[in-house]
C-alpha cells in the first residue's frame, strides 16, 4: 500500500468542497463498478464527509463547515482488480487562506509541513469568475475605434489598492511562484481543473479554454515545463446550476451528473485527476 498526498487549492468558491463532496459519494456509492472504490476512512471525518456529500446527491449546495481550518482527509481506495489499496490524504487549503497568503504574504508552517509530503496539486480555476477574464489592449483599442476616436476624459477617482482588486489568476501564479521559491522539486504534477465545466459553451478541450481565459496561468505553466508536468481537465462536479436546473438534475442518477473531460475523453470519473497525479509510470 502506497501513501499518497494531494494538495486541493484555489480561490473562494472555485469548487473544491463540491468536489470533495461529489468524489467521497462517487467512491463510497461506485459498489464495485469503478476501477476504485472506498475501502476504509483513516480518520474522524466520515461526519463532515457524509453531510456534504448528500447535500451534493440532493443538489443542495455545498457550504464548508469550518472555513478557517484545513481540512486534512485520509482515505483508503482499492483497486477492485488488483485489490491494491492506496490511501489518499487530500489536505484542502480554504479559499480565504490562498488569499491571505497573497495578501499578507505569509508561508505559515503548518501549509509547509503539508507541501513537504504532497505527491501532487489540484489546482483549481472557476470559469465564472469574472476576475479572471483578461482585458487585452488589442481589444481595449478596437472599443475605442467602434465607438469613437477620443478616449474617456474622466479620470477615475483612485482607489486604495487591496487584495481583492487583483486578477484571479495573478493570484495563482502568484501561488506556484511562492510553491517553487519556498519548496522547489517539492510538487512535480499539478492537474488543473476548470470547474464548473458544464458553463463552459463551445469547447470541448479544458486546455485551449485555459489558453484563451486564462492566458497569464497558462503561459506560467507551459513556458516553466522544467518545474511542473501539468494537464488540465474540465470538471463539472454538479452537472448544472441548482438554481435553474434543480427539477432536471434531482431526476438523474447522482453519478450521471458528474462530468469529466481532458479534452480527448469524457466520463463521471471524478477520481481521475488524483490517479493521474498518482501514477508513478
Amino acid at each position: 500500500m502506497s501513501d499518497k498526498i494531494i494538495l486541493f487549492s484555489g480561490l473562494p468558491n472555485s469548487g473544491k468542497t463540491t468536489f470533495i463532496a461529489a468524489l467521497w459519494y462517487y467512491l463510497f456509492y461506485s459498489s464495485g463498478n469503478t476501477e476504485y472504490t472506498f475501502d476504509t476512512l483513516e480518520n474522524s471525518e466520515q461526519e463532515y464527509l457524509n453531510a456534504i456529500s448528500l447535500k451534493w446527491a440532493s443538489c443542495e449546495d455545498v457550504v464548508r463547515t469550518n472555513p478557517t481550518r484545513l481540512e486534512d482527509i485520509s482515505i483508503r481506495i482499492k483497486n477492485n482488480s488488483s485489490n491494491e489499496r492506496m490511501l489518499l490524504n487530500v489536505p484542502d487549503i480554504n479559499g480565504e487562506r490562498f488569499n491571505s497568503q497573497f495578501e499578507f504574504r505569509q508561508w505559515e508552517e503548518d501549509f509547509e509541513n503539508v507541501i513537504d509530503n504532497c505527491h501532487g496539486l489540484l489546482l483549481f480555476v472557476d470559469p465564472r469568475d469574472a476576475k479572471n477574464k483578461p482585458r487585452l489592449i488589442y481589444h481595449e483599442n478596437q472599443y475605442y475605434r467602434m465607438f469613437g476616436d477620443d478616449k474617456p476624459k474622466n479620470e477615475a477617482p483612485v482607489t486604495e489598492w487591496t487584495e481583492k482588486l487583483a486578477p484571479s489568476q495573478v493570484k495563482l501564479v502568484d501561488f506556484l511562484q511562492m510553491l517553487d521559491y519556498h519548496k522547489p522539486g517539492t510538487i512535480k504534477r499539478i492537474a488543473i481543473i476548470i470547474s464548473c465545466w458544464d458553463v463552459v459553451k463551445n469547447e470541448t478541450d479544458p486546455q485551449h479554454w485555459a489558453k484563451t481565459h486564462v492566458p497569464l496561468l497558462y503561459q506560467y505553466l507551459t513556458a516553466n515545463h522544467g518545474l511542473f508536468e501539468i494537464k488540465f481537465f474540465g470538471i463539472s462536479s454538479q452537472g448544472g446550476n441548482y438554481e435553474n436546473d434543480k427539477a432536471k438534475l434531482q431526476q438523474m442518477e447522482p453519478l450521471d451528473r458528474i462530468q469529466v473531460t481532458d479534452g480527448v475523453t469524457k466520463s463521471n470519473n471524478i477520481l481521475g485527476p488524483i490517479l493521474w497525479l498518482t501514477d508513478e509510470h
